[in-house]
């Protein structure tokens, strides 16, 4: 990444080796020569390409593995199959009415893609994913803003889903300055699930003793007012007409 946290060198930043718009460079001095020990001579040595910083990215795929990987954590993961099947039943029996909303489970929009899982939309074994951005000062009175993102995993219930156990880092961006081309630094982790979208995640339900493939399917995205311009490019609450002014939601 970018020293001053420009951008990431990912996507099509990938080959630069200067920022585009502070312009470090990329990459630390290399050692021009070693020496060669049999010949006790010196030979140029081929550069060694070392980052003058670097941000982090988590892989999703084996966090979401290791959840399965007991029967226990099999059975947690299937609270979305059981809560859905109940949700269904009370409709049927209730009129289509709901007495009770307390999960993301009840909202319309999830049910509709429920009933369209024909048509490729949330399947048996799909796993339900939020993803949330934000950032924090380390240091008071420091330059010391760090940007982290995580996923949430909606298939646990709600009592274990926002717990730290079950929070899955996503990236960490080091400051101390707050990315200014945020998409740049979410590439990887994007395109990871974009990957396991398209090709499935292999994973053993240790409760059925098997093999299954789950897809991966995006609910929210989510951050505070200050942080959310990064993930919908809208102008934020610093603007003349804020975000939340002129949208209906």
């Amino acid at each position: 990444m970018c020293p001053n946290s420009c951008i990431a060198y990912t996507g099509p930043f990938n080959l630069l080796e200067t920022c585009p718009k502070c312009g470090s460079s990329r990459y630390e001095d290399a050692t021009p020569t070693e020496q060669d020990e049999s010949s006790n001579s010196f030979r140029r040595k081929k550069p060694r390409r070392k980052p003058r910083k670097q941000f982090y990215t988590i892989p999703l795929g084996p966090q979401l593995q290791a959840l399965w990987r007991t029967p226990e954590g099999a059975d947690r993961m299937h609270y979305r199959n059981r809560k859905t099947e109940q949700i269904v039943a009370t409709l049927h029996s209730n009129g289509y009415q709901l007495p009770v909303l307390d999960d993301v489970f009840h909202g319309a929009e999830y049910l509709d893609a429920i009933r369209a899982a024909r048509a490729g939309q949330i399947r048996d074994n799909d796993i339900l994913l939020m993803y949330s951005i934000d950032g924090a000062q380390l240091y008071c009175d420091k330059e010391s803003d760090c940007f982290f993102s995580i996923w949430v995993i909606l298939n646990l219930s709600p009592d274990l889903r926002y717990k730290k156990k079950y929070v899955l880092p996503a990236n960490f961006i080091p400051g101390p300055n707050k990315p200014d081309h945020t998409e740049s630094f979410l590439l990887p982790s994007f395109r990871h699930a974009s990957a396991l979208q398209k090709e499935g995640l292999m994973v053993y339900d240790a409760r059925k003793q098997e093999e299954i493939t789950c897809g991966l399917f995006f609910c929210f995205f989510t951050a505070d007012t200050v942080a959310i311009p990064t993930l919908n490019g809208l102008v934020g609450h610093t603007g003349g007409s804020g975000c939340r002014i002129p949208c209906g939601q």
